[in-house]
């Protein structure tokens, strides 16, 4: 294999990476699948090593935050953060080219006329592997590639069938691509007409109820040493005297003091606050039966969430009990965290009106189905996140378009509270109206409407397009084996 033959698989992998924010180079992510997929189902000897280099292009590029995760917050060797990483990108490897590979050389293979079963059968099966990447190790749902119809007029295809309705229409182009290799500049061309950009004649106005977002910026590689406790304290106290007096709901960030609500030190920093005049929201770290959790707290009321999805590597260990002693994210205070229940209650404001508050935190916004459960009885999401974990990479600004595509998905404005960026006021339709950028420290006093209408997508999720799926992978699997036998 010469190097050029390692070089372009490589390439195609890391420019569908581009398609992503912050660089929005949206058709990229065609071609990127389109050349991964006409590798797989060809012929050629060295099929496995163009799909491995690929994968190191595309998610290696793409989750490379994953290594400042574990070597800096993990405090581990640089060695066993890059065999982690590795091993990530390996596992995710096989998710994605294992059922195509199968699928070629048991039920297809050979049949070269029936190119449209070939089409259906292997969009199903991409669409389905990115399911299956909400329950790998714990959930990696990571460039998703339809989160790429975001500020096009496409992304209302998200209010009825979601992000994977998104994912289902590129993964067909893409695959069309393949397949139809002597009209695939036709194909391509014709698929621009999808990412024509939104003109927005103007930002949404800021909304009735008022809010305020702190975003404090401190440093997390001294967060938990000794005497700094002080420090992140002083500063959230004097970015709380920049808040709006009218402000109803003052959001902090996850997990921003480094101490639990059960100790004094907790106790003597409420005390410095005026719950008197509006609800604080914010993250903390919760000692309950013997647990740590990382939490989401309603001051006021004292109602508690506890995060649902955790971050592999960063808040848990998968396979804790094989790795235990290799790794030092054990003497890490929010190492070993315990996984929140389905199904928690939505937090209760009283304001004007009663509201209900779906709350996320950080990796829980990721998730498209836990969203919707928690928004179908909600008036308005808070999303707290401590993007530190993704240090100067890609991470934090893919994370905001995740979270826009949830508010437009669930017709909800979200606001939106990071340690250190990008804080955001979010409307229904996913417009940023508000925001602080990464690395700033400083207070968001804007304002959110509540709607009530709930979409199709909130009430029904995902069934459409993983319906069609399985629909189209019977069928095909059908029509394939009657045709061999035919013949």
């Amino acid at each position: 294999m010469k190097l050029r033959e390692f070089l372009i698989p490589f390439f195609f992998g890391l420019i569908g990476v581009l398609a992503f924010e912050p660089f929005s180079i949206k058709p990229l992510i065609i071609l990127s699948y389109a050349y991964i997929v006409r590798e797989l189902i060809g012929n050629d000897t060295y099929k496995i090593f163009k799909l491995i280099i690929w994968s190191f292009g595309h998610w290696g590029f793409g989750m490379s935050w994953l290594i400042v995760s574990v070597y800096y917050y993990g405090e581990t060797s640089i060695l066993l953060s890059f065999i982690i990483f590795i091993l990530l990108v390996l596992i995710l490897t096989v998710v994605f080219a294992l059922p195509l590979l199968l699928i070629k050389y048991r039920l297809f293979h050979g049949i070269k006329s029936e190119k449209i079963i070939n089409l259906f059968l292997i969009t199903s099966i991409l669409v389905l592997c990115e399911l299956s990447r909400d329950y790998l190790l714990n959930g990696v749902p990571w460039l998703i590639p339809g989160i790429v119809f975001l500020d096009t007029y496409m992304q209302n295809i998200y209010s009825i069938v979601g992000i994977a309705g998104g994912s289902l229409i590129i993964y067909i182009i893409a695959t069309s691509i393949a397949i139809f290799w002597n009209r695939r500049i036709t194909i391509f061309l014709v698929s621009l007409i999808l990412f024509i950009p939104v003109f927005y004649s103007d930002k949404e106005l800021s909304g009735d109820i008022k809010v305020s977002i702190v975003q404090p910026s401190s440093d997390p590689f001294l967060k938990y040493k000794n005497g700094y406790k002080s420090i992140i304290e002083d500063n959230l106290i004097t970015l709380l005297k920049n808040t709006a007096k009218e402000s109803k709901l003052i959001v902090l960030p996850e997990a921003e003091l480094p101490y639990t609500i059960n100790s004094e030190d907790f106790i003597e920093f409420k005390s410095k606050l005026d719950l008197d005049n509006a609800y604080f929201l914010f993250g903390v770290w919760n000692y309950s039966n013997n647990k740590l959790y990382n939490s989401f707290l309603n001051l006021n009321s004292g109602q508690i969430y506890n995060k649902q999805h955790l971050v592999p590597f960063g808040e848990y260990i998968p396979f804790i009990s094989s790795l235990r002693g290799l790794i030092d994210f054990f003497d890490m205070p929010m190492s070993n965290v315990s996984k929140g229940t389905k199904n928690q209650d939505n937090f209760a404001i009283e304001l004007d009106k009663s509201l209900k508050i779906a709350p996320l935190i950080c990796f829980d916004i990721a998730f498209a189905n836990t969203v919707r459960k928690s928004n179908i009885s909600s008036d308005l999401m808070i999303n707290i996140s401590n993007d530190t974990w993704f240090g100067d990479s890609i991470g934090p600004y893919y994370h905001l378009a995740i979270t826009r595509v949830r508010a437009i998905e669930n017709n909800r404005w979200i606001i939106r509270s990071t340690n250190d960026g990008i804080s955001a006021i979010i409307s229904n339709k996913g417009t940023i109206v508000d925001k602080l950028e990464k690395g700033k420290s400083g207070v968001i006093n804007s304002g959110v409407n509540i709607v009530q209408e709930r979409t199709i997508y909130n009430s029904y999720g995902y069934y459409l397009p993983y319906f069609l799926s399985i629909l189209f992978l019977i069928s095909s699997v059908i029509i394939s084996v009657c045709i061999k036998q035919r013949s």
